[in-house]
């Protein structure tokens, strides 16, 4: 894919462990009762609501704090508990940054602690959409999808945050300069590889302020991409499935990744994830080995020094075969291709 992937607009941040650890939540605690009142008695989570559907891994959960304020805050995410730093609890909201979901169905669980011991707690349970994966592919009945930038869920954090972007520059020279950062922190300061717009602050470069949902990008996105980075898969008679549809973000989170180009998984997890059938039978050929072809785990001859993975053979945009193959015309006879890897004497 290296060879095929023009991203030009990749920036290596590494990890920035002295602005977050990496397991480490940021904190923003919010006061003024245009957002609570004095009377609430119980701990509720206010973002995301329950049986919400989200499109983005890294949910920034809002919490309503119970008028006797807690002297402990812990999350579990699906019955384990999420590192948070320590923080004292003396306003009505407090928010965390980048809590990280699993495809599908996720349970977010606050409580609330005084004097080390559990005196309240509040559950919302959201699913998390992916075409990667078949358990977050569809959800279940009662769920609805859920868009963060409304007016009715930005209204908790406006004594804080400055939430109207209409002055706000397309582009940044800092991130930290860009109102997004603080409630989005942890994508751009923990993940090995960060998206050029996001890594400068550009956040309105793609998220459009006078959109409806507000900041949504328009769907499908390839367009959007391709003002940036070159496409020449159109000229290929064969196009894979995403690629022709132009949904880039299937395979390629456009904020971050501990991936290289973004992608949302490794390449062979990724690859596998739509098509399971290859993981259940010998691919290709079985040898004199009786063992079938590698899709993983294995060096690339052709790459010195990579893992052999399902680009190794096949361009995941498009080709000139219906297999999508690797520098092959589809005329000349596939052993052609084969022996780039395997020597026939």
């Amino acid at each position: 894919m290296a060879s095929d992937f023009k991203a030009s607009g990749a920036v290596k941040l590494g990890r920035l462990t002295g602005l977050i650890g990496a397991a480490a939540l940021g904190v923003c605690l919010l006061g003024g009762a245009a957002v609570a009142e004095p009377g609430d008695s119980h701990i509720k989570i206010v973002t995301p609501p329950d049986k919400s559907v989200l499109e983005g891994p890294l949910a920034a959960v809002t919490v309503r704090l119970p008028t006797d304020r807690p002297d402990e805050i812990q999350i579990f995410l699906n019955r384990r508990r999420v590192r948070l730093p320590k923080r004292q609890y003396r306003q009505y909201m407090a928010c965390f940054d980048g809590v990280e979901l699993a495809s599908g169905k996720n349970e977010i669980r606050v409580v609330a602690l005084k004097g080390g011991k559990p005196v309240d707690e509040s559950t919302s349970t959201v699913f998390l959409h992916s075409e990667l994966s078949s358990d977050g592919a569809r959800a279940p009945e009662g769920f609805s999808g859920y868009t963060f930038h409304e007016q009715t869920h930005e209204r908790v954090c406006l004594p804080c945050h400055q939430l109207d972007f209409s002055k706000t520059a397309e582009s940044e020279t800092r991130a930290e300069n860009s109102p997004c950062y603080q409630c989005h922190k942890k994508m751009l300061t923990t993940y090995a590889n960060v998206h050029g717009p996001a890594a400068v602050g550009g956040c309105l470069g793609c998220h459009d302020r006078g959109a409806k949902p507000k900041l949504s990008v328009p769907k499908p996105e390839g367009k959007l991409c391709n003002s940036c980075h070159e496409n020449s898969w159109p000229s290929m008679p064969f196009g894979h499935g995403p690629t022709a549809a132009g949904s880039c973000a299937i395979c390629h989170d456009p904020h971050a990744s501990n991936q290289p180009y973004f992608l949302r998984k490794s390449a062979a997890d990724l690859c596998a994830g739509c098509h399971e059938e290859i993981l259940a039978k010998p691919h290709v050929i079985v040898g004199f080995s009786n063992n079938a072809h590698p899709v993983r785990k294995w060096p690339d001859p052709y790459h010195p020094g990579k893992e052999f993975t399902c680009v190794s053979c096949h361009n995941p945009h498009a080709g000139l075969t219906p297999a999508f193959l690797q520098n092959y015309d589809g005329i000349s006879p596939i052993s052609n291709f084969c022996i780039t890897c395997h020597a026939m004497r």
